[in-house]
């Protein structure tokens, strides 16, 4: 957590602000293919009917996917970032560098400095994803992108904490103990705030920002986990 910015800690307050306060804006002017462009086209950075547009594209996506599908594809991934592979193929996007997705994901962001190399990576998979930079495109992308570090970290939390039961009951007990998501900014009072998502109940937000591939995601952990067994 960036602790200069304001910290909301109270699981009350939190989830009071997940739901009724918006995101911190990002610029919606025209931009080149890049980050900034991203940023401008996805529903995680969006508000109001933009962000209702943007969402029901990302859930078109997710609603072509099979949570059963995933599961058993993650069971026999492997390499770096099988949780990025997985939901790639699934997507039918077989040549997408993971390598460039955890680029693009480590300076997603707003508050994140300006990175060409970041940019490049966005350009990369437009290109990967057919060469149209339009919103359907940056759907995609950001499918994969917030996939990348939040499954990612869950699967590593759930491996770490060595617990017994079935792969539903560790992610559970993972997601109240050491939740993937640790923090989420919104904006309060017209300040922006950090809010402390490691509360029970919060590790896949809330409101109209709440993640909507939360089935999906405990599919390719879970998968994951029992491959590993």
């Amino acid at each position: 957590m960036n602790q200069t910015v304001p910290l909301i800690t109270g699981p009350d307050q939190v989830r009071a602000a997940l739901i009724n306060a918006p995101v911190p804006a990002v610029p919606s002017v025209d931009a080149p293919v890049g980050i900034a462009w991203l940023r401008a086209h996805v529903p995680r950075f969006t508000e109001g009917a933009e962000h209702r547009r943007l969402r029901a594209l990302v859930t078109a996506e997710l609603d072509r996917l099979s949570p059963a599908d995933l599961r058993h594809r993650a069971r026999s991934a492997d390499g770096p970032l099988p949780h990025v592979r997985v939901l790639a193929e699934a997507l039918g996007l077989q040549g997408i560098s993971v390598g460039t997705v955890a680029l693009v994901a480590a300076h997603y962001q707003p508050y994140e400095p300006d990175n060409p190399a970041a940019d490049a990576a966005v350009v990369e998979l437009v290109t990967a994803l057919g060469g149209f930079a339009d919103d359907a495109t940056a759907a995609r992308i950001c499918l994969l992108v917030q996939a990348c570090a939040a499954t990612g970290a869950l699967i590593a939390n759930a491996q770490q904490l060595n617990a017994t039961g079935t792969a539903e009951q560790i992610i559970a007990r993972t997601m109240d103990e050491n939740p993937p998501l640790r923090s989420t900014r919104r904006v309060v009072d017209a300040e922006v705030v950090e809010l402390d998502m490691r509360h029970p109940g919060l590790g896949f937000g809330a409101g109209p920002h709440a993640c909507p591939g939360r089935e999906h995601a405990i599919a390719i952990a879970a998968g994951i986990i029992e491959g590993s067994e």
